[in-house]
């Protein structure tokens, strides 16, 4: 197993920066005193792959580093590893760079904060590096990093106990700290929560009781536009998230929604669940697609037991027709 944290102290890797790239994995010996400390690394200082293509220098030489990389790990030799950048193009998906690049799509996503594999990265500056594995947020070995995403969330929570049966070695990548577990995979909770790109209704059974797009106001008669769509159900009818992500918000006796969630999701989507006579969820939390986070209610203003619901894109609301099956 690879070490890099001692039981005698923090024992940081070297790390090849574009200034002194010189195209190779390190081996270092099994003493770590003669591990050289360094910092930080930063990926705008990782040399950038133009083209994923075995014609391109830069590819030709990552993957290089790869293949040497894997015979050490076989080996079992402490081996620092290369990294390298590369900007998203517009085919890019998580699924495409990984084959290219011969390393898991886990390794890519737990080090550039991709939180699903349907988040687009086009224009995204990728940190590639020459290793497989999973990065994990240190959970206070070395130091205590807060998780930023939701995988990341899940990622800490279900490798805590790992994280303490070996030492491995730590890296400082744009300033947070991450324990790199060279022959690990995502855990089957966490990929499948990755993996998870399909939106499902948040009720079972009910009935449209008013559509997306202008309509009369049921209060003043009015006309008005209605941001969401209005699903009728028995009161104490359970509410689902349509979606894996995180809780953004959670507001009782509004007004005008009464109780509800607002939850985020991936590429700028988020979901609203109103009028709710219960709230099983709470800020921060994690959830996942079908997952119970209330129940039907008559709470704000209404008319009768429903379910405001509503998908909304980088704050604009949007028809969840295009989204879900009525």
């Amino acid at each position: 197993m690879l070490k890099g944290i001692s039981k005698a102290g923090i024992i940081f890797i070297t790390v090849l920066s574009s200034a002194s790239f010189s195209g190779y994995s390190q081996t270092v010996s099994d003493s770590p005193a003669e591990i050289q400390v360094i910092p930080s690394v930063k990926r705008q200082n990782c040399p950038e792959i133009p083209n994923l293509e075995y014609k391109d220098f830069l590819y030709k030489q990552y993957s290089e580093d790869l293949q040497q990389y894997y015979k050490d790990l076989a080996q079992n030799k402490k081996t620092t590893m290369v990294f390298y950048s590369y900007t998203a193009k517009k085919d890019d998906t998580i699924f495409t760079i990984s084959s290219r690049c011969n390393i898991p799509y886990d390794t890519i996503a737990t080090l550039n904060e991709i939180t699903a594999a349907d988040v687009r990265l086009e224009g995204k500056l990728l940190i590639l590096p020459a290793a497989p594995g999973v990065f994990v947020p240190d959970n206070g070995t070395v130091h205590l990093e807060k998780p930023l995403t939701s995988l990341e969330a899940l990622i800490q929570k279900n490798y805590n106990d790992k994280l303490h049966e070996s030492d491995y070695f730590c890296y400082i990548i744009d300033g947070r700290y991450f324990l790199h577990l060279p022959e690990d995979r995502l855990d089957q909770t966490t990929r499948a929560f990755f993996l998870d790109v399909k939106m499902k209704p948040p009720l079972d059974k009910y009935w449209l009781s008013s559509d997306y797009g202008y309509r009369p106001s049921p209060f003043s008669g009015q006309k008005q536009f209605h941001r969401g769509i209005d699903m009728a159900a028995p009161e104490g009818t359970k509410v689902y998230s349509c979606k894996s992500g995180t809780v953004a918000q959670v507001v009782k006796n509004d007004s005008v929604f009464g109780n509800y969630i607002v939850i985020k999701h991936v590429n700028g989507l988020s979901s609203i669940y109103a009028h709710l006579s219960k709230i099983e969820v709470k800020t921060g939390q994690t959830v996942t697609t079908g997952q119970e986070i209330g129940l039907v209610g008559m709470t704000g203003q209404v008319t009768g037991p429903h379910l405001h619901f509503e998908i909304r894109q980088n704050g604009q609301p949007t028809d969840p027709g295009a989204y879900i099956k009525r």
